[in-house]
């Protein structure tokens, strides 16, 4: 399947380069991240089934977090995550158990109402309503793209830079080179010279020793150094590459592209947060709406979402001042503040009443400008 870029054929992190392990990484980590609820009309819906396997537990193996980032690895990587709905007989939803992308088959069907799709995990059909299928970047309507597929020549030539690298510094961070002389040697005089010098002065283990040369031998380098050869930045620049075809900034690699300032990186972290985490934090919440909740569910209010507050918030001063101008206009109470920063509500009735937008109105002739109640 992609064995010119990962040993095995199923999916293995180990044997990928770091810039695809770290890009996959940073989206799995970044879906897995915030809490997910089932909500109705906005207010948590704790007695929903969904609500505890989504917040808190999936399975018996796993909690929420290592679930969303399962998927989330599966979705980056291969461009599908699946899972297998075990349903009551009513239809409800028991528990939600990932399945392996490469032991299901996705097999497009045609009929008069569009494109219909059958699934087979490990060869046998499923119902598709027991089959949670989710699509990262896709051209086609029934299956996600594979980065591994659409990134195969940026990732090996970055293997071929990994691996001329180890052989680079395996023979102690220099090419190889020419010993010469003014005399004749026979074949086994040549073997014998070559074995000895690689025993001495080949390898990280003898790297800068001093040779010693009896005889008439002079020694030659070859080519030139890794730095002198540009090789650190064709690696900096595959990186880079990379970075691209996953939408991932290479600063959340900890990539250091030139001089950057505190300021510049913050700003990419912001991007990051709006150019590639909400992207993926909207393919599975829309994905979770339409697979888990019913068409009566949702049309109840039911909606299941990823609350990303608390990974959008500034600094401390930034919020107090968001605070106030949201007190001030009217749009937050006292009590909605505290939330969001983690404070028990207040039982003060006026804890929960907006403030008058004072700002909107006459403030000098006792409210003569306020609209009639």
């Amino acid at each position: 399947m992609r064995k010119d870029i990962i040993a095995d054929q199923r999916i293995d992190l180990n044997a990928a380069v770091s810039a695809v392990y770290g890009c996959a990484r940073v989206i799995a980590e970044g879906l897995a991240l915030p809490p997910c609820y089932v909500t109705r009309d906005g207010e948590h819906a704790a007695t929903h089934p969904l609500y505890y396997l989504l917040n808190a537990s999936p399975n018996d193996l796993q909690t929420a977090y290592e679930f969303r980032e399962m998927q989330g690895y599966h979705m980056a990587l291969d461009g599908n995550a699946y899972s297998w709905l075990n349903r009551a007989p009513n239809g409800s939803i028991l528990e939600i158990l990932p399945l392996d992308p490469h032991y299901v088959q996705v097999v497009p069907t045609s009929s008069r109402l569009g494109t219909q799709v059958k699934y087979f995990v490990f060869g046998v059909e499923m119902p598709a309503d027991e089959i949670w299928h989710q699509k990262g970047p896709a051209t086609k309507d029934y299956t996600g793209l594979s980065m591994l597929d659409q990134a195969r020549s940026a990732i090996k030539l970055a293997r071929h830079q990994e691996e001329y690298g180890a052989k680079l510094f395996e023979n102690g961070a220099r090419p190889a080179g020419l010993l010469t002389t003014n005399g004749t040697l026979t074949p086994e005089q040549r073997a014998d010279l070559k074995r000895s010098w690689e025993q001495q002065y080949s390898g990280t283990g003898n790297a800068h020793k001093t040779a010693l040369l009896t005889g008439d031998f002079q020694y030659h380098p070859l080519g030139s150094t890794a730095n002198e050869a540009q090789f650190i930045e064709a690696r900096k620049f595959q990186i880079e590459e990379i970075c691209r075809f996953f939408r991932v900034s290479p600063t959340k690699l900890f990539h250091n592209a030139g001089s950057q300032s505190y300021a510049s990186v913050e700003q990419a972290h912001i991007a990051h947060d709006a150019d590639t985490d909400a992207h993926w934090h909207a393919r599975f919440v829309q994905s979770a709406n339409k697979t888990l909740l019913t068409q009566k569910e949702r049309a109840k209010g039911y909606q299941i979402i990823l609350d990303n507050r608390d990974f959008l918030r500034g600094t401390a001063v930034e919020r107090m001042q968001y605070y106030q101008i949201g007190r001030a206009i009217g749009v937050l109470s006292a009590n909605e503040i505290r939330e969001m920063e983690g404070f028990e509500r207040s039982a003060d009735p006026a804890a929960d009443q907006l403030a008058p937008a004072a700002n909107l109105f006459g403030g000098n002739d006792g409210g003569a400008d306020r609209p009639p109640a």
